[in-house]
């Protein structure tokens, strides 16, 4: 009996080894994810809209998202079922992730496409920032999809395979994009609270040059939301780090990574567009 089991386990470790030598340590030293991490993920977009949830566009709109995430463990309503579609666009938009407007499901032709869904490149970079922000959250989401579905490496044609060592991955969430989330939550909402004191509920806020925005109090109330607690957890249970103070956030657009996300969209695009 302790043969057996001893056996087992020498086993298990020699599968590890295995898929830890195939995987690689899946982020480079400036943030951008590996070729085949990219892979990874453009292959699970690809999945998400041709078997979990098929569909004639290949753009993942947030209802496949949401199917995806409960299907992996996670559960993602909050963001992908009870958000407004306009204050989704503006988080994608926020964060550089490429992404379509489709039309509703019963629309007759007549309305304007208002849905927003992700490029499969815009996928690709909306996981790398999630993995980056808290990778003890949406590691055992991407250690589920490879388990549980056939994922294609759209450069082989080849299933990718089904364990995905931990390891792989960050084991802490990296500082300065949760710096950023959190410090673009706190100026979200101060800038709607601004503007709700000295605007009609129908006006936009004035631009420092004078122009008015084309973001809404309710597009960003709904997104400082999101980035002050974009796992939806209570406060407590936020991924948390220790630092000195708060970095002041000029832009909502996380800069950092930005090299890395528009070789990631290249990438993308040639893999599966």
């Amino acid at each position: 009996m302790a043969e057996t089991a001893t056996t087992a386990a020498a086993a298990t470790e020699n599968e590890e080894k295995e898929a830890q030598q195939y995987w690689g340590y899946l982020f480079r030293e400036d943030r951008c994810g590996t070729d085949r991490f990219n892979r990874l993920l453009a292959g699970i977009a690809h999945y998400i809209t041709g078997t979990l949830s098929p569909s004639s566009s290949p753009d993942l709109t947030p209802s496949q998202l949401s199917l995806f995430y409960k299907r992996v463990g996670g559960n993602y309503d909050a963001l992908f079922h009870e958000t407004p579609s306009s204050s989704i666009s503006f988080i994608y938009k926020s964060l550089g992730c490429l992404h379509s407007l489709q039309p509703l499901p019963d629309d007759d032709g007549y309305g304007s496409p208002s849905v927003p869904a992700l490029k499969k490149s815009g996928f690709v970079t909306w996981q790398t920032i999630q993995l980056l922000l808290g990778p003890e959250e949406h590691v055992p989401f991407l250690q589920n999809a490879v388990k549980e579905f056939e994922i294609v490496d759209p450069e082989t044609g080849k299933l990718f395979p089904s364990l995905l060592p931990k390891a792989c991955f960050p084991l802490h969430p990296d500082k300065d994009m949760v710096e950023w989330y959190e410090g673009v939550g706190e100026k979200l909402q101060r800038e709607a609270e601004e503007e709700k004191s000295r605007a009609e509920p129908n006006e936009h806020t004035p631009s420092e040059d004078g122009a008015q925005s084309d973001t809404s109090v309710e597009e960003r109330e709904d997104a400082a939301k999101y980035f002050a607690n974009p796992f939806y957890r209570d406060t407590q249970g936020r991924p948390g780090i220790s630092r000195q103070g708060s970095r002041l956030v000029d832009s909502l657009f996380f800069s950092v990574p930005q090299s890395c996300f528009a070789s990631l969209e290249t990438d993308a695009r040639t893999l599966l567009t």
